[in-house]
């Protein structure tokens, strides 16, 4: 049986993943180099607000995709962030993702 390659248009559907935002991709790959980084380091590397920043964390969250954990240090807040396996592997089918859609359109 002869399969066909994946169209255009269902490649670009596939893309809609809740890592597809700019910020959710930046966090995942921040975390994917580092695997923990404080909230501080997400927020300022990426130049967003705390607020946007929250936003996208917890969809992530919600995906299963990282944890956070909040605690102190020297008594001041300090929340960090752990990509999880499910982010990783989240991750990279996106970025294999792209890359097909790369070839298709290329």
């Amino acid at each position: 049986m002869n399969q066909h390659p994946p169209s255009l248009e269902s490649l670009l559907e596939d893309l809609s993943s809740p890592i597809h935002e700019p910020v959710r991709l930046g966090v995942l790959m921040l975390l994917h180099l580092n695997s923990v980084l404080a909230f501080s380091t997400i927020q300022k590397t990426l130049g967003v607000t705390s607020g946007n920043l929250n936003t996208h964390l917890a969809r992530l969250e919600e995906e299963g995709f990282i944890n956070k954990e909040k605690g102190f240090v020297d008594l001041r807040p300090r929340t960090l962030v752990y990509i999880t396996e499910n982010g990783r592997s989240a991750l990279i089918g996106y970025s294999s993702l792209l890359k097909q859609v790369l070839i298709t359109i290329g």
